[in-house]
């Protein structure tokens, strides 16, 4: 009779842990032959994954900067402001502090080259030729901008340096950034 209980319990268990694998949620990770993907849309029997960003996640060094971001999923936060006079500047004005986004949307690119390949939205810095190193404003998060990931996982590139309208300047600091 106990052994009856016991393969009772093993099989309603079993149950709820093979459901629970399949029965995923918008916004969920799954593992895919080994890689994290996440859950975009579910409709009847179709489920629609993108790979993760979190070949990204950990902490990077802006080049230039210093200042330092932390990816984890989709959106990289301020962890430490660097000592480049436009980053201070913008750190004396309150326009950026550590904990505040400045990537979002970081999504696998749908090139060819899907395993090195990002974009990001970038919070861009406005400011006027004359004096570079003095903030005008945050312009806000820019469209969708290429990110190459080196081969062996160390740094990221930035494929665009951002726009220029007279003698003002929409841009980001740092446009390689080396992992921690």
């Amino acid at each position: 009779m106990f052994e009856a209980k016991k393969l009772s319990f093993l099989a309603v268990l079993a149950f709820f842990v093979v459901g629970g694998v399949f029965a995923q949620r918008v916004g969920d990770t799954v593992q895919v032959d080994g890689q994290p993907w996440t859950v975009r849309s579910v409709s009847g029997n179709t489920m629609t994954l993108e790979r993760s960003a979190s070949g990204l996640d950990g902490r990077w060094r802006g080049n230039t900067s210093g200042t330092i971001i932390t990816i984890s999923g989709n959106t990289g936060v301020y962890t430490q402001i660097g000592n480049h006079a436009l980053m201070q500047d913008a750190l004396s004005k309150r326009h950026i502090a550590v904990g505040e986004p400045v990537f979002q949307t970081i999504r696998p690119s749908a090139s060819f080259r899907p395993d090195n390949e990002w974009t990001f939205q970038v919070r861009y810095f406005t400011f006027n030729s004359n004096a570079p190193n003095v903030l005008q404003s945050i312009a806000g998060f820019g469209s969708n901008i290429a990110v190459t990931l080196s081969a062996d996982g160390r740094s990221f590139t930035f494929n665009d340096r951002g726009q220029q309208t007279g003698q003002n300047r929409s841009t980001f600091v740092d446009t390689t950034y080396t992992r921690q």
